[in-house]
């Protein structure tokens, strides 16, 4: 009894737990049909869904984690509940106070486990189906002094999240350790960024050149380089692009002396040497686990503005990639100075696509992914499961 005594929440951690697993989250019903969170639902006394209405998916029980402590993120810390007693809720087991009972539904009231059975993967992963995040829920239906006590307690000014934001944010037992943005908060339906983590192939090497863009010979880059003052004659004149070759490693000294030689030249040593020579845009690895696909795309000089980017994952598999390089000038200005590129080695500047395909279906409710700053998209789909009958 103590410790059921210890684990009862104070009113206000009652609400924001009910509001925000019921206004977030609803039913994944099959396509055709707009999602509507639980607590609309039961405010617009919707009819009562069949297995056969679900769509099929699942969702990971620690993206509902995620979005939880992102909404919260400025909230008071004493109204966060620490993750033991957040995943009680999810799985029914909370005990709640004979006052909140009959205010607050519990998770199981909002998602009846005989149409959102839960199952967990080989590497402990626990999902639940056919529940879907909605990160721009309906709030007519709400009242207006609970989205004013909504506001208050979580300090934030709507009820529109960012998707990525919120399903990637990073915690440890209710504590954020970092926050890894993909796009800002768009109110444009087909501006949504899928992303994710982790997936593919088979035969990595398969899948280096990106299948929708114009194939790309690895030629070497073109320098302009000065011609020693003692050559003459035919041989003044710049040669359009060249290799060196050499017979045997040079000692460090040889080494920078050779780079020395090339206006705008540079060397490359170690595991850099060892990678592709030619286009760096596009290139990837995939991956594969258990119940997943890893991905990671080289987007160096891309720009990450949500208005340019977006990365999509359908359901067979299909990743496509679109963007804008803003690399290549002729001419940079910063910091009021313009500046005439000597030499223009990176991706030219324009928009470009990339698709590839990975190794088998996936649900695309369950990719989630980040571009960082270090020009690597990186993303993690979950393999489809069967539907079932």
């Amino acid at each position: 009894m103590e410790n059921m005594s210890c684990a009862l929440l104070t009113d206000d951690q009652y609400f924001l737990l009910y509001l925000i697993m019921g206004v977030y989250f609803g039913p994944h019903l099959k396509e055709g049909r707009l999602h509507k969170s639980a607590l609309q639902r039961h405010a617009e006394g919707c009819a009562e869904y069949q297995p056969n209405d679900l769509a099929g998916s699942h969702i990971k029980t620690v993206v509902m984690e995620s979005v939880y402590y992102y909404i919260l993120r400025k909230a008071e810390p004493s109204l966060v509940l620490k993750q033991d007693l957040l995943l009680q809720y999810i799985h029914g087991s909370l005990p709640i106070s004979v006052q909140c009972s009959g205010i607050y539904l519990q998770f199981d009231d909002l998602f009846p486990s005989k149409l959102h059975p839960r199952s967990q993967f080989k590497n402990q992963q626990e999902t639940i189906d056919d529940i879907v995040f909605i990160n721009n829920p309906e709030t007519d239906y709400i009242k207006a002094g609970d989205i004013e006590r909504f506001k208050r307690l979580t300090g934030l000014e709507d009820f529109l999240l960012d998707r990525e934001s919120a399903m990637q944010h990073v915690f440890v037992d209710s504590r954020v350790l970092h926050n890894v943005k993909v796009q800002e908060t768009t109110s444009k339906p087909h501006d949504t960024i899928q992303h994710d983590t982790y997936p593919d192939g088979n035969e990595p090497s398969n899948c280096t050149m990106p299948f929708s863009c114009s194939p790309v010979n690895a030629s070497p880059l073109s320098y302009d380089s000065p011609v020693p003052a003692q050559m003459t004659g035919s041989y003044s004149e710049n040669l359009d692009q060249g290799i060196i070759f050499l017979p045997s490693c040079p000692s460090k000294e040889e080494w920078a002396n050779l780079v020395a030689t090339v206006k705008c030249g540079f060397a490359l040593t170690g595991s850099a040497a060892r990678g592709h020579v030619g286009p760096v845009l596009g290139l990837m690895d995939i991956g594969e686990s258990e119940d997943s696909y890893l991905f990671r795309v080289s987007l160096p000089g891309v720009r990450r503005d949500e208005r340019d980017f977006s990365c999509e994952v359908e359901s067979d598999g299909t990743v496509i990639i679109k963007g804008v390089t803003v690399t290549g000038e002729i001419t940079v200005e910063k910091y009021s100075q313009a500046f005439v590129m000597q030499s223009q080695n990176l991706c030219p500047p324009g928009p470009f696509s990339i698709s590839f395909k990975l190794p088998g279906p996936v649900d695309p409710q369950e990719f989630h992914g980040t571009f960082a700053t270090d020009g690597i998209l990186e993303g993690i789909a979950l393999k489809a499961r069967r539907r079932r009958s």
